[in-house]
């Protein structure tokens, strides 16, 4: 009796006691029946227990450490923002002597805010401030302009009102200092 041989596999090969079959490199693909779905995809690279690499591993690596020190970085100017702008508010209420702002400000900025300290001294009335009356940071955004330079905005919540207040961020000396304000 003769048997056709529709697999074109070739026959296995006996070798000293064992048989040896050839294993093909890759499977037919399952057409036509109820198992199609479940094939395996032949257009991946690896098999299915080695660990996927991505094409520029080395590269994504240090992207992301970038990424994640420039979203630190913003973190850090936008707190500085929403810090001065508190402060300058407070300068200008005569809640805080505005001295204490040199640490933050550029110099030509830093005479600008005494000489509207000392303006908005003259125009308050003499009685003393009230504890009530202390405004709150609401919030600060950032928008980087270039290197190691932000543009920043925050909102101060005053008992009548709120207040915007328009900032320029420059690192000088691995020092963040504030270069423009502009307060409204």
């Amino acid at each position: 009796m003769t048997t056709l041989s529709t697999s074109s596999a070739p026959a296995p090969e006996r070798a000293g006691g064992l048989t040896l079959s050839p294993v093909p490199a890759s499977r037919p693909p399952l057409v036509g029946t109820a198992q199609a779905p479940l094939q395996r995809s032949t257009d991946r690279v690896g098999s299915a227990w080695t660990p996927r690499t991505h094409r520029d591993s080395g590269r994504g690596t240090v992207d992301r450490a970038q990424q994640e020190l420039r979203r630190e970085e913003e973190r850090h100017v936008r707190s500085l923002a929403r810090i001065v702008a508190l402060a300058c508010v407070e300068a200008e209420l005569g809640l805080r002597p505005a001295r204490q702002l040199s640490t933050w400000l550029d110099l030509p900025t830093y005479g600008k805010m005494l000489r509207r300290a000392e303006l908005a001294q003259r125009v308050r009335p003499s009685g003393p401030a009230e504890a009530a009356a202390a405004p709150t940071a609401l919030g600060a955004r950032v928008c980087p302009s270039g290197e190691d330079v932000y543009e920043a905005s925050a909102t101060v919540q005053m008992p009548d009102r709120a207040k915007a207040i328009a900032l320029r961020i420059e690192r000088h000396r691995r020092r963040w200092r504030v270069t423009a304000l502009e307060l409204g």
